[in-house]
């Protein structure tokens, strides 16, 4: 930051030493890093203005000359009397100080903060700058704007483009970042002030659209003080509305002031720290805004968000100010944060739910509210903060966006139980498209396609939505199908170029495993020009898998990044995927891996090795009915010197029956009786015996006992 101005400060500096003179002053606002820059020149005398003691002559003069006490003898009588007791003539005293610099040359003195300088001394040692000539004296001065130093070379700080690499160090999330670098307007003080006086909780991205960022108390009572000099005391309420109304806009300030009896000469009273600008306000300085609003008290704040509400035009900033007002539960305020929040993007939803979730007064209200925001976290690519909360959710589908297909098919079970008892099957047809998506993930496809038959009945039945066809569509895909999702479909049978297209508009946070199809179809499209397709996904893949936690997660992206390392890189990414696979579950994408580092090590010439993972792929992806893969993963057998007949393929015990009788077999393993059976899925007794005594002979058993030892229960 700044490495030019430093750079032309030095090479002035230098030139002392061969007997040439330089006088700068620097000027910049405050926290501009003045003091940083000059703290990089090697200074002789360093002196700074103290404001305390602004008031008495030449106390600077003073301080400036004590260094150089031993030479102050060898000046001439008049000289050393102007220094060792200055009169009212600064020009005098100015003289007397160049020619004892003169005497210590070379010689650079820094003068910091010379805006606090007292006049007798700011004159003289100006004085004494405008005089150098090959005296081998360099002086520096930094001020803020408005001192005055004419005859001098100035150089002038403006807001460095750079400065945001202040927070490199400070881990915030993304839109947190963006929102101080935007409100600390390029102020390096700012920048870390503002980061180092966040909450964690605020770091990870929980801030209302109208927070106003805060400083240490140090920062702030300086700035404070500066308000309290500059603005008189009836416009400085004034300069709290203004800071609270982030937008700065002008009518909505005035509207709110006129509530507490202010008017436009109050605003005339605050233009020392205030611009505007049509019909814009903006504070001159980020953290003179910050004082105004936090050196206020707590009950000052909310009769101005108060007000600020009663004025905006604005539904998001009406419902900020007033969130922002209410620190009691409050089902009202919070209702109305969630219904803005449908309107908003993502991240601005997530933090208005939060707070919404925050005043719910209402148990049950405050844990969905905080469930949706966690959603609306993960829609916003923000996987850091919303998988964690997520997973600790009690809810199938977060569960299931958790990547903990598990947990949602016990909480499922559980919950599709209930409901049975409790005989309302209008919940039902939701809560079992869920459990059949937990299914799918599991690769039980009849049982999942079982969930979504009887969701359609009990949906016509009840006059209710059905099943989405996604679901179908997903098994249709890893099928073969024609009518499956297009995407994975047309990769599966090794269409990329078609694929890339539609896996680009499938790609959404809540299925980011379409991000590694994506990254596959590019890197064997087999064209150059369409590489750079998987860049992003695959950065998104990565930081979704990292967040999740899941193992099996964290094998498909580095699955996707092996089809985009070097070959020797690619086969350690896959033997590290396939070691992670082991036990996780998503036999689907275990298979993928397995025969992506078959082919991997065949292609090596590690045929022997390569046998074992292609026999996994080929057992799973047959077993799975995924036709297209199978193929793939048999061919892929037949040139390592695979035997015919190596690939067993386990028979699933219920793959004869209809979807009706998968679902009276279950219960009935599962001890269940006839009638309950026939009350949990709204059928009669003699329906549930007729499908019985139809699925006996195709599991081959003749009764409870036998089908409990055959079947095993989910």
């Amino acid at each position: 930051m700044y490495e030019g101005e430093r750079a032309e400060l030095l090479a002035a500096v230098e030139r002392t030493a061969g007997g040439l003179s330089t006088a700068v002053v620097v000027h910049g606002e405050p926290g501009s890093g003045k003091t940083t820059l000059l703290d990089g020149v090697r200074a002789t005398i360093r002196i700074s203005g103290i404001e305390a003691e602004a008031a008495l002559p030449y106390a600077a003069v003073d301080r400036l000359v004590r260094p150089a006490a031993a030479l102050i003898g060898d000046l001439a009588p008049a000289l050393r009397d102007l220094v060792l007791r200055p009169r009212e003539d600064p020009h005098l005293v100015g003289l007397a100080v160049l020619t004892l610099l003169s005497d210590l040359a070379p010689v650079t003195v820094v003068i910091d903060d010379a805006h606090w300088l007292d006049r007798h001394s700011a004159d003289a040692l100006l004085f004494t700058a405008r005089r150098l000539d090959a005296d081998g004296v360099a002086m520096v001065f930094a001020a803020e704007p408005g001192f005055q130093a004419p005859g001098l070379r100035a150089l002038v700080l403006e807001p460095p483009a750079d400065a945001a690499a202040l927070l490199d160090g400070v881990e915030l999330n993304p839109q947190v970042r963006a929102r101080i670098v935007r409100e600390a307007q390029g102020n390096p003080l700012a920048l870390v002030e503002f980061a180092r006086a966040l909450t964690p909780e605020q770091r990870l991205g929980q801030v209302l659209p109208v927070s106003v960022p805060a400083a240490g108390n140090a920062v702030l009572a300086r700035f404070g003080h500066r308000l309290a000099t500059a603005v008189p005391y009836g416009s400085r309420l004034l300069l709290t509305l203004a800071a609270a109304e982030r937008d700065g806009d002008l009518a909505t300030v005035m509207s709110a002031a006129a509530l507490f009896g202010l008017s436009e000469d109050d605003l005339a009273g605050a233009e020392g720290v205030l611009r505007v600008s049509g019909m814009r306000l903006a504070f001159r300085h980020p953290l003179e805004r910050s004082a105004a609003y936090h050196l206020v008290a707590l009950t000052e704040r909310l009769r101005v968000h108060r007000a600020l509400a009663e004025a905006s035009a604005d539904p998001i900033r009406r419902l900020g100010h007033l969130a922002a007002a209410t620190l009691t539960p409050d089902e009202r305020v919070a209702a109305e944060l969630e219904d803005l929040a449908r309107r908003a993007d993502p991240a601005l939803a997530a933090c208005m739910l939060d707070h919404a979730a925050q005043i719910s007064p209402i148990p049950a209200e405050r844990a969905r509210r905080s469930s949706e925001a966690a959603r609306n976290l993960l829609r916003a690519d923000d996987y850091e903060r919303a998988l964690p909360r997520l997973a600790g959710q009690d809810s199938v589908r977060d569960s299931l966006l958790a990547g903990d297909e598990q947990t949602a098919l016990a909480l499922a079970a559980q919950q599709i139980g209930e409901l049975r008892e409790r005989g309302t099957p209008g919940e039902l047809p939701g809560l079992l498209e869920l459990y059949a998506e937990a299914q799918i993930a599991a690769g039980r496809y009849g049982e999942a396609q079982a969930a979504l038959d009887e969701a359609a009945e009990i949906a016509r039945a009840t006059g209710g939505d059905g099943p989405s066809a996604a679901l179908p569509a997903e098994i249709a895909a890893i099928q073969g199908d024609a009518s499956g999702r297009p995407g994975l479909l047309a990769l599966g049978q090794g269409r990329y170029e078609e694929a890339i297209a539609h896996l680009r508009a499938e790609l959404r946070p809540e299925a980011m495993t379409v991000a590694a199809d994506l990254v596959e179809a590019a890197a064997r499209a087999d064209r150059p020009d369409l590489a750079d397709l998987a860049a992003d996904p695959l950065n998104r893949l990565t930081a979704w898998a990292e967040a999740v936690g899941r193992p099996w997660a964290q094998a498909v992206a580095l699955r996707a990044r092996a089809f985009l390392s070097c070959t020797e890189e690619a086969g350690e990414l896959l033997a590290r995927a396939v070691h992670l696979h082991e036990g996780a579950g998503r036999p689907f994408e275990q298979a993928r891996t397995a025969l992506l580092f078959g082919q991997w090590l065949r292609r090596a010439g590690r045929r022997a090795e390569s046998r074992r993972p292609l026999l996994l792929a080929a057992e799973q992806f047959d077993r799975l009915g995924a036709t297209p893969w199978a193929e793939r993963a048999h061919g892929e057998l037949r040139a390592a010197g695979a035997p015919p007949g190596t690939t067993l393929t386990p028979q699933d015990p219920l793959g004869g029956l209809t979807p009706q009788e998968r679902r009276i077999i279950r219960l009935a393993a599962a001890g269940v009786s006839n009638r309950e059976i026939a009350a949990q899925l709204f059928l009669s007794p003699r329906t549930v015996e007729y499908h019985l005594y139809r699925a006996y002979p195709k599991l081959g058993v003749t009764s409870r006992h036998d089908l409990r030892h055959t079947i095993t229960t989910t």
